[in-house]
């Protein structure tokens, strides 16, 4: 065996920092979410380790060849990490400002060919965008009021796979009334086995306006099973959990025997193309 063939292939590691690199002054004036190592021994000042949260997601460490999709990449580095992982394209979208959220500044820092779409999950267009081996979809779900019309748009661009990571209520499931979290199953024992979508009306989860709701893993699996994808379960921390979903059925067949499905509107919401001889099913 030679050598290429004995050696797994691995991404390169961060570049050294610029001479005359400023930390301080880079990272300055951003709220920063995600930790990423930007350059040896320089990381960004975020609490959600990147790097970690792709092995907790299954996002593959060779990503060579493949088209990539970051859902709500803020300030990208999930994005940078695909590229950095070998990804043939990384597209970025983002609903702020990449200005105002660092997005510019790192990809300017990094010499990158990552490429920002302003724009929001509901608004994924195939004919636009195309279709992605993998999908990165981290840290979104539970501040969409639509959910599940998000995933019905995910999985129209979707030729490989999905990895989730979001909050879940299982270990965290807010009462009424302003009681303490606690675990679903104390709530009643067969909870965590039924899908529950706890909705946040106002800023109950964390005392954050964005969250509008709190699925718990079984939610999360048969949501993403309903639009065409089979589920694994990877990781479960605190108030925590990443996914991967893996598309299986077509959309326009994980849809049959509904309204979404049925409806000329509905359809067009969603992005479905039917076949001419398509026969739905009553």
């Amino acid at each position: 065996m030679s050598d290429s063939q004995s050696t797994a292939w691995a991404p390169a590691p961060p570049p050294p920092p610029p001479p005359g690199f400023n930390a301080d002054e880079f990272f300055s004036g951003i709220h920063w979410h995600q930790q990423w190592e930007l350059f040896q021994g320089v990381t960004t000042p975020g609490r959600n380790p990147v790097g970690l949260l792709c092995d907790y997601m299954g996002v593959p460490q060779d990503l060579r060849g493949k088209r990539v999709l970051d859902i709500g990449a803020w300030h990208g580095c999930y994005s940078f990490e695909c590229e950095r992982r070998g990804a043939a394209e990384v597209v970025a979208m983002v609903l702020e400002n990449p200005e105002n959220v660092g997005f510019t500044r790192l990809k300017k820092a990094l010499g990158s060919r990552v490429r920002c779409v302003n724009q929001s999950v509901y608004s994924i267009d195939q004919r636009v965008l195309g279709q992605f081996d993998v999908v990165l979809f981290a840290g979104v779900l539970y501040h969409l009021r639509y959910p599940l019309l998000a995933i019905d748009k995910i999985r129209t661009v979707c030729r490989g796979t999905v990895h989730v990571e979001t909050h879940v209520c299982d270990q965290y499931f807010l009462p009424a009334g302003g009681d303490a979290p606690r675990p679903l199953e104390l709530v009643h024992p067969d909870l965590p086995k039924v899908p529950i979508w706890r909705f946040y009306k106002e800023d109950e989860l964390l005392g954050n306006w964005s969250n509008w709701f709190g699925p718990n893993v079984q939610a999360v699996v048969e949501g993403f099973e309903s639009a065409g994808f089979t589920v694994e379960v990877r990781k479960t921390w605190v108030d925590r959990a990443a996914f991967t979903a893996s598309a299986q059925t077509d959309l326009i067949y994980a849809l049959d025997r509904t309204y979404e499905g049925q409806s000329a509107d509905n359809q067009r919401l969603i992005g479905l193309t039917i076949p001419s001889d398509y026969a739905w099913r009553h």
